[in-house]
Parts: C-alpha cells; sequence; structure tokens
C-alpha cells in the first residue's frame, strides 16, 4: 500500500536511506568472511523522521538465491560501536515470514514495520544468515559504506553488543530504507562517483576514519535538517568510486544503472547529477564530448518524464589529478558550459564547481580542499553542501 491515512493527512512511502547496488569485482577484499551461519549487523544512517518502516534487500547480481534467516532492526547507541539499544530490537518479515528469500537477480521488499526513528539516526540492520554468494561477481552491496559492518558467529541478531567482530566498511545486500511521510515528502538522489561516494573520508586517506558521516551528502541532509522548510526531504547516496558514465566498471555504467537508481527508490522528487570526470581522465581527443551529452540528454529527459527536478553540478576542476589532460580540460569546459545552458533543460545548476576552483587557477581545485591527490575534494564537501539553495527543495 503507497497510502496511509491514519493520521487524518495522506502518507505516502518516502526513501530515508538508499545506496548503490554494486557488485564486489573491483574490490573482493571488501567482501566479509563466508556468510552461512554468520551474523552480520550493519549501519544505516536515516536523513528523516518517522514510525513506520520498511526495508529492500538486494541480490541483483546473484546467480543463487540467498537466505537470511532473520533481520532485525535497532538504534545504534554510538556510530563507531555495535552496541544497540535492545529496547528498540524489532523482528523484520518477508510476507509474513522471518525467514528473508532474495530471490538470483532480484530485489525483495520487506514487509512494512514499526520502528521510531528521527532524522540523523543510526539504525542497525542485522542479519543472521542460511546461504549467500561467496564469490565477488556474486555478492550484491556497495563498498564504499564508509561505516563499519560487524561479523560473528552463529545466531546473534539480538546481541546488545558483538564481541570479538569481523570488521569491514562495506553494506551486503541493502538496497534502501523508506519510511511512512507526511504528504509533500520527497526524496533527493544524489547520483555520481566517487565524490558523491565520499572517497577520503574513512581509511583510504591518513586521519581519517569511517562512521563520520563527512561526504557531501551527509553535510546536505544535516543542512535540511536543521532548516524548518525542508525537514521533509531525505538524501539518497547513489555515489559508486570509480564508475563512469559510459564505461561498465567497476560495476554498471551509470548511464545503465540510472533509470534504477533513479525510479527504484520511493518517493523520488528530485536528482542532483555530478558525474562524468571519470569519463575525462587521460582523454587524447575531444571526441567524447559528443559522446556524453545525449547520455545526460536522456537523464534529463528520463527525470522530467517522471515529475522530478533535475539540478545539474557542472564537473569539478581536477587540473592537479595524474590523469589530467588539456583534452580532459577543454571537454570539461564544454560539458559545463552546455549544462548551464538553457539547452540541457536542467531546472537548476548548483555551482560545486564555482566553490572549490582555485581563483588563481581554475582549472584546479583549492589545495586545501583536495590536498592527497587534486580530484577528491573530501576537506570540501562541507563546503560542497553549504553552496546547496535549500529553496530548491522547499
Amino acid at each position: 500500500m503507497n497510502e496511509h491515512k491514519s493520521t487524518g493527512s495522506p502518507m505516502s512511502w518516502v526513501t530515508t536511506w538508499g545506496t548503490a547496488e554494486e557488485n564486489f569485482i573491483a574490490t573482493p577484499e571488501g567482501m566479509p568472511q563466508p556468510l552461512a551461519n554468520t551474523t552480520v549487523r550493519q549501519i544505516v544512517r536515516v536523513t528523516t523522521s518517522g514510525d513506520e518502516m520498511k526495508l529492500r534487500l538486494s541480490n541483483r547480481y546473484g546467480k543463487s538465491d540467498v537466505v537470511i534467516r532473520s533481520v532485525h532492526v535497532a538504534r545504534q547507541i554510538n556510530a563507531d560501536q555495535s552496541t544497540i539499544d535492545p529496547s528498540t530490537d524489532t523482528t523484520v518479515r518477508a510476507s509474513g515470514l522471518e525467514e528473508i528469500v532474495i530471490p538470483a537477480g532480484a530485489v525483495t521488499e520487506t514487509d512494512s514495520f514499526r520502528f521510531r526513528v528521527s532524522a540523523l539516526d543510526n539504525i542497525a540492520i542485522t542479519m543472521y544468515f542460511d546461504t549467500a554468494p561467496q564469490t565477488p561477481d556474486e555478492m550484491t552491496g556497495h563498498r564504499g559504506a564508509r561505516a563499519t559492518t560487524y561479523q560473528v558467529p552463529g545466531n546473534q541478531v539480538s546481541a546488545e553488543t558483538f564481541s570479538a567482530p569481523v570488521l569491514t566498511t562495506s553494506w551486503y545486500f541493502l538496497a534502501d530504507v523508506s519510511l511512512m511521510s507526511p504528504a509533500g515528502s520527497k526524496a533527493v538522489i544524489c547520483f555520481g562517483d566517487s565524490i558523491t561516494d565520499g572517497f577520503g573520508t574513512d581509511w583510504a586517506v591518513p586521519g581519517k576514519r569511517p562512521d563520520t558521516y563527512a561526504r557531501w551528502g551527509d553535510f546536505f541532509a544535516r543542512r535540511l535538517q536543521a532548516n524548518e522548510g525542508t525537514k521533509h526531504i531525505s538524501v539518497v547516496n547513489k555515489g559508486i568510486g570509480a564508475n563512469s558514465i559510459l564505461d561498465a566498471w567497476p560495476t554498471d555504467a551509470g548511464r545503465d544503472r540510472f533509470s534504477r537508481d533513479l525510479l527504484g527508490h520511493d518517493g523520488v522528487g528530485y536528482c542532483i547529477l555530478l558525474f562524468g570526470v571519470n569519463d575525462l581522465l587521460s582523454l587524447s581527443d575531444t571526441g567524447k564530448y559528443d559522446r556524453l551529452i545525449p547520455e545526460y540528454q536522456k537523464m534529463v529527459a528520463l527525470c522530467h518524464e517522471n515529475g522530478i527536478k533535475i539540478y545539474g553540478a557542472p564537473i569539478l576542476p581536477f587540473g592537479k589529478y595524474q590523469d589530467y589532460t588539456a583534452a580532459a580540460e577543454e571537454v570539461r569546459t564544454k560539458i559545463n558550459s552546455w549544462m548551464r545552458s538553457p539547452d540541457s533543460h536542467m531546472d537548476a545548476i548548483i555551482d560545486f564547481e564555482g566553490a572549490l576552483a582555485d581563483p588563481a587557477d581554475p582549472t584546479s581545485i583549492l589545495p586545501k580542499f583536495a590536498p592527497s591527490d587534486g580530484l577528491h575534494p573530501y576537506d570540501g564537501y562541507e563546503t560542497m553542501a553549504e553552496v546547496i539553495d535549500l529553496t530548491l527543495f522547499a
């Protein structure tokens, strides 16, 4: 059911958290230990408030069914620990059953259940596995969770704290979390690559660590919740590290996953498109411009066909990155000029580029924002969120 009227006003499902589904071919070390007869506790942060929830579980890349004997949801106590509040421990079912099967190549939606959360709460989704794929090419999840996942032997779905867990920083078989939300509530899809995925906010950079929620989308969610007129807006991060629009690495190409990442969630009203830099790396000629523009046009058209506003974010400068070329800069400049023009049919522009570019060298990001490689502005993610005009979402 998509309508809920018990409060006297229309309610509908809106995704409050989601991730971009991928397989683990690129980084097989991101896989957990064998899953059979183990419990895995995964942490996600909701971006809006509600008291009725449902989950989507994905086995999109699997060639055999995933069987989960039990799924529980509870509030996490501290962001970097496995401990839950046991008073909130809730059993999740699908079709009325505690054992949930996710068919090969499919997504399973759970039954709805009562579970009260406030915006920016961390929740623990704990699964006790029967069977699941054991090879990277069949594992569905997300490599760049930037949050710690905990694995222990046996059935410990209701354990308050895990003892000596195996740790990873990936999500497994999770697609999204939706809340029954007040009329007018909408989700923002943040579609992109590693810059949206949050590279540089965990162990990949010295001095950084996971569980800090320091991606630009995280800062954006905080701003939305601090503003009374936008508390009904949720943020869904659909970034995948190393992904490009045209090429299927490390998972489906951006042009091939856009439709499912946009329309596979509840209540989507907006899309922020920051994508394309990986298509430009090491370019020796400018011919790719003519291949990329039609893909952007398809994305804009798909949004508008579905009543979704799309906000273009021009590609960030990367002049100090090792794979920068003059041809890449020419294509980047042409794409950004097109995006800002009426011909793009973007509903608005979000100018991350202007916020991060070095005034003395506009082909590069200010060094203070991207100190390690000149490409990933992990010290500028908060600045990116600050330049987003919240009236676009009011």
